[in-house]
């Protein structure tokens, strides 16, 4: 009978993941979306596509800089539900800019809701999966995953047929109803302000939150300009988007079975191998990078909630902010190696430089 009703109070568990999975996914298909419509809205803001591109480039820009912030002065039993309000907000607003100075303005609001829901969805996930923090995260980070997916087609459709106003009031829309069925949890940390800001100082925190900028930014050497190295982009996105999916529920499973310092030691390992294949053997080095390399976000978002337990949005929000440095470094890293060489050193000064992170890594912590 005990294990009866433990089998039921789990599933139940499991269960309240779905609001936080579709609270991923909205958050995430909004920027996907626009990716897809930015022909549109330069036409309609009679602007150039670059400047349309910058101010959708502040996005990730200003989720590292209120990310922190947020984590460090919100405490709130409603956090991810103000977080999807705020969120659907800003997309109000853009989807009613008649400039790109409104536009801005929405993106700026939109990205601040983000910032306080993932760190908070993250934390709240764990405590649902309770000794399966690795699948709990990885379920939640599925609808990254999937938006990356689904979100260009999906804006280009509804764009196609109601203008790209409508694609925003949608997105809204999912984060309102969204939002309705988020759980009011107990705060997920209990530091005083003053103990947080004392915790940002802490070496072993800065340790591996700059692994994680490392790791993404030689990524990204490669990902930023990876329609270089293929023939075939459509084809290429599709594949790598089906191992990233793969790869990061396959490595939150792995990290609950294995545990999260062998899965970062062979996500790191194969990651490195198989950046330096694709020049040779092209979507099969894709696809193994894509599962391989998004095993390294469990397996270290783990690894912080197993050095860090009581501070679970904290180092979270810290790993999100670095994830998006990364990105950021990493683009104009591979812009610099692209000057000096040709486009198949690229995979070769990413593999070094994640090599190299990992072995620093472990000599530091």
């Amino acid at each position: 009978m005990t294990s009866q009703k433990s089998g039921e109070a789990e599933g139940l568990a499991w269960r309240r993941l779905i609001p936080l999975v579709l609270g991923a996914f909205t958050v995430a298909v909004e920027g996907t979306a626009l990716t897809g419509v930015l022909p549109a809205l330069s036409t309609s803001l009679s602007v150039s596509a670059s400047t349309v591109g910058q101010v959708l480039a502040m996005y990730p820009v200003i989720y590292v800089v209120a990310s922190p912030l947020l984590a460090l002065v919100v405490r709130s039993r409603r956090a991810c539900t103000i977080g999807l309000i705020v969120f659907a907000a800003g997309n109000l607003i853009s989807a009613s800019a008649q400039s790109v100075i409104v536009l801005a303005l929405g993106r700026l609001v939109s990205a601040a809701g983000a910032a306080l829901f993932i760190p908070n969805a993250g934390a709240q996930a764990v405590t649902l999966g309770k000794n399966r923090k690795g699948r709990a995260l990885a379920v939640m980070s599925s609808g990254f995953t999937a938006a990356t997916l689904a979100g260009a087609p999906l804006g280009v459709y509804v764009a196609s047929h109601l203008g790209w106003r409508w694609v925003l009031v949608a997105v809204a829309a999912m984060a309102v109803v969204v939002a309705a069925f988020q759980r009011a949890d107990a705060p997920v940390s209990g530091m005083s302000i003053r103990d947080r800001f004392r915790f940002l100082g802490d070496r072993r925190m800065l340790a591996i939150v700059l692994l994680t900028v490392a790791v993404v930014a030689g990524e990204f050497v490669v990902y930023a300009y990876i329609s270089l190295l293929v023939n075939d982009i459509a084809l290429a996105m599709l594949v790598f988007g089906i191992g990233t999916t793969a790869g990061t529920l396959l490595g939150g499973f792995g990290v609950d079975r294995f545990g999260w310092s062998r899965m970062l030691a062979v996500s790191l390992a194969v990651t490195v191998c198989a950046m330096v294949s694709i020049p040779f053997i092209g979507m099969v080095g894709l696809a193994v990078w894509g599962v391989f390399g998004w095993m390294f976000t469990p397996a270290q978002a783990n690894r912080l909630l197993t050095v860090f337990p009581d501070n679970g949005a904290m180092v979270l929000t810290l790993n999100s902010s670095a994830v998006q440095i990364g990105v950021a470094a990493g683009g104009f890293a591979g812009g610099i190696v692209l000057n000096v060489a040709s486009p198949t050193a690229l995979p070769f000064v990413g593999a070094a430089t994640v090599l190299v992170a990992a072995v620093v890594s472990r000599r530091v912590v």
